[in-house]
Formats: C-alpha cells, structure tokens, sequence
C-alpha cells in the first residue's frame, strides 16, 4: 500500500502589520496570498487579526481568520472559492539561551469549513478543532551599535493535529531571514516546506513554497 502524494510548488506574498497600543498590547492584521508557480494559479487567500498581550517571557493572543480555498491541484480548473471561519487563541513562551531564542508555541484553531458552494459558510459549516503546536529558534546575525538585531536567521517546525477526520494535518518546516531596513520596516524572505494530509481524503501534499514578508511596526504610544 502506497500513499498519493503530490508534488508542487508555490509562493507566498504577505503583508504583517503590528500596532503596538503599550508595550504589552499589540494587534496585528495580516494578508497572505499563495498561489502556485506553475501554472500561475491561485491556491489561497488569508487575512488573519488578532489582539496580543505579552507579560514577561509570555505571550498570549486570540483572533480570527478568513481563508478563501482556491485550485488545490494548478492543472485543475475551480469554478468557486471555499471559505473558512477561523476563531483562534495561542499562548507562546520565548526563552533566551546564550545568544539564541527559543520559542514555543501553542495554537487552537476552530474551523468553520464550507461545505456546500451554494450556502454561504456563515450559514452551514462543518466544524473541526485544530491543535498547532510550533518549536521556533531565532539566531541574530547582525546587531546594530544598540545591540538590536538587524539581521537574524529563523529556524520552526510546526505540527498540527485534527481532532476528528485524519488526526495528522500537517508538518511546517520554516527557514527564514528576517532583514530590519529600519525600526518599522523589516523584509523576511524564507523557505516553506509542508507536507499535509489533506481532510476526509487519503491524498497528501509535499510542499516548496518560496515566501516573502513585510512586516510593518507602528508604535502608538
């Protein structure tokens, strides 16, 4: 017995703002577009907000997603978008060590799929509860005369599991550089490799995705 798997590759453009309102309370809003290289077709669209507070080493934060599902397979033609609901809450822990950080980092997600193209998911859904779990290392290359981080190189691995349909979801390994142009602004071009097991289906999907983030800080205090 063999497993289908299938081979593809994909970029992902996002946007991350983060508007601190006290040193403790942070909302960030984020727009994720994935499509696939070959052909140029699109695979996804995420907005994601969510309201943060952090207390010492710990971070806690809760807020929701709207996932629009396109083509999951680029030759195949799609004549509609599914939609999903996403409320989600996570907790994170960061520890320095020597001169490295190491996080962790719990998610719950409930997702609200659509399941029938012709009733809006906000009248029926099929309801699955995720459990993410994220080991993430951040080493700084480069720091300024301040002794802030201008360059750093991000290393996670991020494992997810369904509560119900096929237990194992997926598997996220992340590679990412994080490049600080000034204060605000930062550019973080990485690599994405996931393999996923995709819901109620014996089919699964490995991976390269070539990423490029903005990330946006503005301070309001």
């Amino acid at each position: 017995y063999s497993q289908h798997v299938e081979h593809q590759s994909l970029y992902w453009l996002r946007y991350y703002s983060q508007i601190s309102f006290s040193p403790t309370i942070q909302w960030n809003n984020e727009i994720d577009n994935r499509r696939f290289f070959n052909p140029d077709v699109e695979n996804q669209l995420i907005i994601n907000s969510h309201l943060h507070y952090s207390w010492q080493k710990w971070d806690v934060g809760a807020g929701m997603t709207f996932s629009w599902i396109f083509a999951q397979k680029p030759e195949l033609n799609y004549n509609f978008a599914i939609m999903e609901l996403r409320p989600f809450a996570e907790v994170s822990h960061e520890q320095p060590i020597g001169k490295v950080y190491l996080q962790n980092r719990i998610r719950l997600d409930n997702r609200f799929l659509q399941n029938n193209p012709e009733i809006s998911v906000w009248e029926q859904s099929y309801y699955i509860l995720r459990i993410r779990y994220r080991a993430q290392v951040t080493i700084p290359l480069k720091k300024d005369d301040n002794e802030i981080s201008k360059i750093s190189l991000r290393l996670s691995d991020e494992i997810m599991f369904n509560t119900k349909e096929n237990v194992f979801d997926q598997n996220r390994i992340d590679v990412t550089l994080d490049f600080y142009v000034n204060k605000n602004i930062s550019v973080e071009p990485g690599y994405v490799y996931l393999y996923q097991h995709r819901l109620k289906l014996d089919e699964y999907f490995s991976r390269n995705v070539i990423r490029f983030s903005l990330i946006h800080r503005i301070s309001l205090y």
